[in-house]
């Protein structure tokens, strides 16, 4: 019975961000299609996108690769026409992709990045949950998890001001679709990382400055003593999708290592001042 609490067999699911240049997404993919989940996967990155239809395709799972930019209604429109093809259904929506095109300080953000990341980050995620919506509910029943961020509850600094602002949006968006659809069958929550290590944490990581002095910062934020891994992201994906939360809706669930739980001037250990 508990097993059968947290299947996903048989189950299908859209999943956008999924290209295997990335982290979250990829690492969602491939264990939806390992948990017997029929997909269809969406990315801007074409090749990378390509990628993880061949990872796919090896594990023997049914998968459908469609390119995608989220913030274009009409790319949206398309997806979500190749998945009632491919599909039939949509028990599962998960929202994955952000940009985040530079650091810098809140007064020198510039219009263009300030909407360009609202575009993908928040608009991005409306049409897609508007697209779903319209498929779930003549059924009674669905999913939609999106990614937020521990960006989107506590404030980071170091130029993430626009990047945090959107995560928050995203937040508030997944409480007001919980409340507005939960009694319809239609559950909505969100998943909080901290720093995943993405390939995207990898290109900072070649930058001296991030790499000894912003790096030993965000290590001593993280009570688990490491940087998240894309993998650990997908535990929680199938709980949140499965029949174990049933009674979950407008939760966000920080998948942290216990960044949000820790007081700003806290530390580690007990033998730490």
């Amino acid at each position: 019975m508990s097993g059968a609490l947290f299947s996903l067999a048989g189950q299908t699911a859209v999943i956008t961000g999924a290209g295997a240049n990335g982290g979250i997404g990829h690492a969602i993919a491939l264990g939806y299609a390992r948990a017997g989940v029929h997909l269809v996967i969406a990315d801007i990155d074409e090749p990378g996108l390509a990628g993880t239809e061949q990872e796919l395709a090896a594990l023997g799972a049914a998968a459908v690769a469609i390119p995608c930019d989220i913030a274009r209604a009409e790319d949206v429109d398309h997806l979500f026409a190749a998945a009632d093809r491919h599909l039939g259904r949509i028990d599962t929506l998960v929202n994955v992709p952000f940009t985040f095109p530079r650091r810098v300080p809140p007064h020198e953000v510039t219009l263009a990045d300030w909407e360009k990341m609202f575009a993908v980050n928040v608009t991005g995620y409306f049409l897609c949950i508007r697209a779903v919506l319209s498929r779930m509910l003549p059924r009674g029943r669905g999913n939609i998890i999106n990614i937020g961020s521990n960006a989107g509850e506590s404030a980071l600094g170091r130029g993430a001001f626009p990047y945090s602002c959107t995560k928050g949006a995203i937040h508030q968006m997944t409480r007001e679709l919980a409340v507005e659809y939960g009694a319809r069958g239609i559950r909505t929550n969100a998943l909080l990382p901290a720093q995943v290590l993405t390939p995207g944490l990898q290109q900072h990581l070649a930058d001296p400055h991030f790499r000894d002095a912003i790096m030993p910062r965000i290590l001593m934020g993280l009570p688990m003593g490491r940087l998240l891994a894309p993998e650990d992201l997908v535990g929680p994906a199938i709980f949140l999708a499965s029949d174990a939360a049933g009674a979950i809706n407008g939760a966000l669930l920080p998948v942290d290592g216990g960044n949000l739980a820790m007081n700003a001037g806290g530390t580690a250990s007990a033998a730490t001042p």
